[in-house]
């Protein structure tokens, strides 16, 4: 058994921390690498909160556009499909493989996307600059949950940027922040992965108001090896719930400026409503 990084241990929620020393054939996977990205996928797939706003600000802008950590494609496949030139970058090699696939089905898409299989702060890449629009789909800024790493990827995505281009993604409203208060504990969902298997699935929850931070742990029990070995999976994420107020200082300290503010609702069912401001960032002159 591989030994678990200290990091990673730390990130995991009880109840599932003791399982890491447990459980023989346990998998500690990056939160959107397998055996979770189906379940990833599944929730996110059909969500259009954000993309026509996104395509909205593009079109206004013209000219090509980039999309950070594109997964599958939901903006990307968007923007494209609303006749933009789209650059869909991602570190996943499993989401740009699955993008890449989807595109070999829908021409008229891949002749405006290109998918790229990059980290985005790798500077010998063949990402390009010189982009009108940049955004960031869904709440994924709070995956940037320290201010260093917040920092860093503004900095990264200003260079990015044509003189004229903006960058565009969404922050909680800070009435947002109160729906994660109630959501310590812990939940069960079932899901289908792609070849079609059904899957059970156990999320640990945690709301920290310093910060804040939202903190998930996802268990999901895959059988047994032939050993007798429990085969399981096991992933961990610390989200900083960034907001306008709490994230223009390090704008501003990136060489941006917050231009244009839209109102949108990311989710609003049993869980609580969650309220979003994407926010359009320009190079300060």
């Amino acid at each position: 058994m591989t030994p678990v990084r200290d990091d990673i241990r730390q990130l995991c929620l009880p109840p599932f921390r003791h399982l890491l020393d447990r459980l023989p054939a346990l998998r500690v996977t990056d939160f959107y690498d397998d055996p979770f990205e189906p379940y990833l996928h599944q929730q996110n797939a059909a969500k259009s909160w954000d993309t026509d706003h996104l395509t909205a600000i593009a079109e206004r802008q013209g000219g090509r556009v980039l999309d950070i950590g594109c997964g599958r494609g939901r903006v990307a496949l968007a923007l494209a499909a609303s006749g933009l030139s789209v650059t869909a970058i991602d570190s996943s090699r499993a989401a740009t493989t699955r993008l890449a696939a989807h595109l070999t089905e829908h021409p008229e898409l891949a002749a405006r996307t290109r998918v790229v299989h990059q980290d985005l702060f790798d500077t010998h890449g063949d990402v390009g600059d010189g982009y009108l629009t940049a955004v960031l789909g869904d709440t994924s800024v709070n995956m940037f949950a320290e201010a260093d790493a917040l920092t860093g990827l503004l900095h990264r995505v200003r260079s990015l940027l044509a003189p004229d281009g903006v960058f565009c993604f969404a922050v909680l409203t800070e009435a947002a922040l109160t729906t994660y208060v109630g959501r310590n504990g812990v939940v069960a969902t079932d899901y289908t992965d792609d070849e079609g298997r059904r899957h059970l699935l156990f999320a640990a929850l945690r709301h920290d108001p310093a910060g804040p931070y939202f903190s998930r742990t996802l268990f999901a029990p895959e059988g047994i090896r032939d050993d007798g070995e429990p085969i399981a999976s096991l992933a961990a994420v610390r989200e900083r719930l960034w907001t306008r107020r709490t994230l223009e200082p390090h704008a501003h300290a990136a060489g941006f400026e917050v231009v244009d503010s839209v109102p949108a609702v990311a989710r609003d069912d049993k869980a609580g409503r969650v309220d979003t401001d994407i926010l359009v960032l320009a190079p300060r002159s």
